[in-house]
């Protein structure tokens, strides 16, 4: 058996969120995070960057990456035989993972879902990322019926993950 290995450096940062949270009631409230770790000689200080010029860089593209988010579009279906009209309100930008990167960014939904090679990797990384939120809320019985529709997702799209909460890969026809 292979001994278990110790992040020093995580269990460091780990007590220290933990001392911030026990100073502030129990909260652990980000702006406690960035003031104490001001001090250049706490554990959290290299965490940051201090260069305001890079900080506000950085700031500014986190705040373009929510803006780009937020932006919805409303789609309207009409089914033929009821003739129910259903509206959906989604993303109007998505960002796939093999899109991501200096040259990359979040493309059109539609430009997605109209190539099956790039709606097949995003449908994969939804199941993916469904299914962490699975295994991190395992415990919370009050969500087994989403639990169950989750294995039906990967059941309906290929390998379901283990009913335990495990990750599972998803295998949709297409090389990663």
């Amino acid at each position: 058996m292979k001994p278990a290995t110790i992040d020093i450096r995580a269990e460091e940062i780990r007590a220290a969120l933990g001392a911030i949270a026990e100073a502030n009631g129990g909260y652990l409230n980000p702006a406690h995070v960035v003031e104490t770790a001001r001090d250049p000689s706490h554990i959290l200080h290299n965490e940051f960057s201090w260069d305001d010029e890079d900080a506000a860089d950085k700031y500014r593209i986190a705040q373009a990456s929510a803006l780009i988010r937020r932006v919805k579009f409303t789609v309207i279906r009409q089914s033929t035989e009821t003739k129910e009209v259903r509206m959906v309100t989604t993303r109007a930008f998505q960002s796939r993972k093999s899109a991501r990167g200096a040259d990359g960014g979040y493309e059109g939904v539609a430009e997605i879902m109209s190539d099956t090679d790039k709606r097949e990797e995003l449908l994969a990384q939804v199941l993916r990322e469904l299914n962490a939120y699975r295994k991190r809320y395992a415990e919370l019985a009050a969500l087994s019926d989403v639990w169950a529709a989750i294995d039906e997702a990967f059941d309906l799209h290929g390998s379901a993950p283990s009913r335990q909460g495990e990750a599972g890969q998803v295998s949709l026809g297409r090389a990663s």
